[in-house]
């Protein structure tokens, strides 16, 4: 199978700053943000939107680095965006979501901690949603962007192989959730290779945008507003 879709232009130096952004330099800069909000005093759900200004700002840096590419969004937004697509992605998503608790039970198997990851932002009432749901929608788009429409497209251009791409996006995907503790990375390892999948087979990101923003929506809005109505 051909993956000719996945060829751009690319620039030594700018692709390479590219992919750093893209891979962990937006995710450094969040805990820049969030330690520099640490020192303010800042606490609570509202918090959650720091980790979005972070990807904001990795974005816009993506932007100006697609101008020196002499590239457009279009070279990371590619593919179909139908109810195909979105069928494709759900489709993926129910079988993630298998994976994620064989891996879970994996993990328990294993020893691995649990951590009680949507925890985190202390989400006590309705309104506490709002920014951990626009967090987690944000993400959905940004983390699209930066590991399935960016660094696989340029990683593939740069060595022709589509295997390590891959391999390179789910790695760092992975690595970024690092705080949620190694039986959810576990998880998210497999969630991450199948989101890749689906990218790959569809050559579509907002294939793998659905597949993602339909997951976080559920995680982080209706989990959390259902066990505050429970």
């Amino acid at each position: 199978m051909g993956f000719e879709e996945f060829r751009v232009r690319v620039h030594p130096l700018w692709s390479a700053l590219g992919l750093f952004d893209a891979l962990i330099g937006f995710w450094l800069l969040a805990k820049l943000y969030y330690a520099v909000g640490g020192l303010l005093g800042l606490t609570g759900p509202w918090t959650a939107l720091i980790y979005t200004g972070a990807q904001a700002t990795g974005f816009a840096v993506l932007l100006y680095v697609l101008r020196r590419e002499g590239n457009t969004l279009s070279s990371v937004w590619l593919g179909g965006r139908g109810p195909r697509e979105l069928a494709y992605a759900l489709a993926f998503l129910a079988a993630a979501w298998v994976l994620w608790g064989l891996l879970s039970a994996l993990g328990a198997a294993l020893g691995l901690p649990e951590y009680r990851w949507w925890s985190r932002w202390g989400v006590r009432g309705p309104l506490d949603v709002l920014p951990v749901g626009a967090m987690a929608v944000a993400a959905a788009f940004f983390e699209e962007t930066f590991y399935r429409g960016y660094a696989i497209t340029r990683l593939y251009t740069f060595t022709g192989s589509m295997a390590l791409a891959a391999a390179v996006s789910i790695a760092f995907f992975t690595l970024i959730h690092l705080f949620f503790g190694p039986r959810v990375m576990l998880c998210i390892l497999g969630w991450a290779v199948l989101d890749t999948l689906l990218f790959i087979y569809r050559r579509s990101t907002w294939a793998s945008f659905y597949y993602h923003v339909v997951n976080n929506a559920i995680v982080y809005i209706v989990f959390p507003l259902a066990g505050l109505w429970r």
